[in-house]
């Protein structure tokens, strides 16, 4: 028998993760207050049809006595919808009934007739989000108003797709999934009562991967008794559970946070000799990189799914102390865009090798660039030194005592001075470029690749334009059609534009987009003119 079955719970108190339903739930069926439906929702393995059979179980237990909240287990009835043999417990799945005619018959034809043996009916309807709108439509009135004997339990993993109708005529219990000291409770619980020694690492790594799902965790241990081993090791459990060294997948994020680009091809071509699984390796990546992120919010590192030892920690937060949260958020999307591609790529390693030259690459041009525009703005926000001749004018004028003619030397040089400025000003604008359209055309794929990240939208159009002329500060792109151009010209397409342009030229750049028909596109536009002034036209 499968370990989920075996350890399934029996009882209200064997149910975990679930208090706050398990405590309602009681206090209902110990004061004989039961509702006539009720709506399980929530993930999936979490318990929801589990709680539903020992709900049914309880309200028609032979030997449950009043003020009681729990099954004996050992009466008939107990052991046959134990067993999922009892007539008056009607499991249905929803998925494989989801017609009008099967929801009359199975259960509006059926729930007319008193139960046989038990006190209550029970309908357990499961995924019943499957049910086609003309079957909601006939199960409304006898879930509204059913009669005295029936109970409905309606379980989902999609409330979003029931509807208002229904939800509004049941009693609500919203599952949650099972937290990560529970799950490892449990977990270490059965592997106890199989007399099975599994390592504190290897417990781990199962809660990790069931995400709160028990029915996956215990599958997942089970998986792993497979084996036959009576102490479960880390080796022993990666031929069920693929994992990596977490010091190998630390040493790569260390690698990209330094921008060290030749340690990350290193670390990543010793992935590829040693035969490490690749998906998983990045999946690790990505692990470690959201401990990371949230870990910098909150500086607590316990209970956010990954085992760390002491040394472990301490780089980890060294590491966080040299990146920016926002370069984290960066980092993990391109670690996410990449690893996606790992299955379908030529070469397994090829993508994580993208990312670490990407990642690389890109900060140190930001970082250049940067450079430059600090720089260029040192340079331009410079003033011209044009006070000292008004100050030395001035003290001349003191040392004469010429005190009335004074102001009226100061008054006539005003505007000469401010002639002078505005002069400057206009000749640090008008000055010749600081880039050539050669130098655009040189780096016009790199400007491409970034617009690509940014604004996927309007990347294949960037791609059919051709980069015209530069006048000033502004690079004219030119476009065959003016649907493209108005496109390229929405503020917030032309912002990204601009924006990456001046990053990737290291100056600040404008961009002015026309549409100029290509030399072919005219001489049809002529050829076909010419054919309807004389009443014809051009068959290709």
């Amino acid at each position: 028998m499968a370990l989920y079955h075996k350890y399934r719970p029996q009882t209200f108190k064997d149910v975990i993760g679930q208090d706050h339903i398990v405590r309602t739930l009681s206090n209902q069926v110990s004061h004989n207050k039961v509702a006539h439906a009720y709506l399980f929702s929530g993930p999936r393995g979490v318990g929801k049809t589990t709680l539903a059979r020992i709900l049914a179980k309880t309200v028609n237990c032979e030997n449950r006595k009043d003020g009681t909240d729990e099954p004996c287990n050992k009466c008939g009835s107990c052991e046959e919808i134990s067993i999922s043999r009892s007539i008056d417990v009607i499991e249905i799945d929803a998925a494989s009934h989801t017609g009008v005619d099967n929801v009359r018959e199975n259960i509006i034809d059926n729930a007319q007739f008193k139960p046989t043996k038990s006190k209550y009916k029970v309908f357990i309807i499961d995924e019943v989000h499957m049910l086609s709108t003309s079957a909601f439509n006939a199960l409304l009135k006898t879930l509204e108003e059913p009669p005295g004997h029936v109970i409905f339990i309606l379980a989902t993993t999609e409330l979003h797709k029931l509807p208002e109708t229904i939800v509004s005529r049941c009693q609500r219990f919203n599952y949650h999934k099972v937290g990560h000291d529970t799950m490892k409770s449990h977990i270490n619980n059965i592997a106890k009562a199989e007399s099975i020694k599994v390592e504190k690492e290897v417990v781990e790594r199962i809660v990790n991967k069931s995400d709160g799902c028990v029915r996956d965790a215990v599958s997942l241990l089970d998986q792993i008794m497979a084996t036959g081993e009576k102490t479960i090791t880390a080796d022993v459990a990666s031929l069920v559970l693929p994992t990596t060294n977490i010091e190998k997948t630390l040493e790569f994020v260390t690698a990209l946070i330094n921008k060290n680009l030749e340690d990350g091809l290193i670390t990543i071509n010793s992935l590829v000799n040693d035969g490490v699984n690749l998906p998983q390796f990045a999946h690790d990546t990505v692990e470690l990189l959201r401990i990371m992120m949230v870990t910098k919010g909150t500086q607590k590192i316990e209970g956010l799914g990954i085992d760390l030892d002491d040394t472990s920690k301490k780089d980890l937060n060294k590491l966080n102390d040299i990146i920016t949260h926002l370069d984290l958020v960066r980092l993990i999307d391109l670690m996410m865009k990449r690893s996606g591609q790992i299955k379908s790529a030529p070469l397994p390693q090829l993508p994580l090798e993208m990312v670490v030259i990407e990642w690389c690459s890109n900060q140190q041009s930001a970082s250049s660039n940067q450079t430059s525009e600090t720089d260029t703005k040192k340079i331009v926000t410079t003033p011209p030194s044009v006070e000292t001749p008004k100050k030395e004018k001035v003290e001349k004028i003191e040392e004469e005592e010429v005190v009335t003619e004074a102001p009226k030397e100061i008054i006539e040089e005003e505007p000469i001075q401010k002639t002078t400025i505005k002069e400057k000003v206009k000749n640090l604008v008008t000055k010749s470029p600081t880039f050539s359209l050669e130098e655009v055309e040189e780096k016009w794929n790199e400007f491409l690749q970034k617009m690509e990240t940014l604004s996927s939208p309007i990347i294949f159009i960037l791609k059919m334009a051709t980069a015209k002329a530069v006048s000033g500060n502004t690079l004219q792109i030119c476009v065959e059609f003016s649907f493209h151009q108005d496109k390229l010209n929405e503020k917030s397409f032309k912002d990204d534009m601009e924006k990456t342009l001046s990053e990737v030229l290291g100056t600040k750049a404008k961009i002015e987009c026309l549409v100029e028909q290509s030399e072919k596109k005219q001489e049809s536009v002529e050829l076909q003119n010419l054919a309807s002034s004389f009443g014809g036209e051009v068959v290709s």
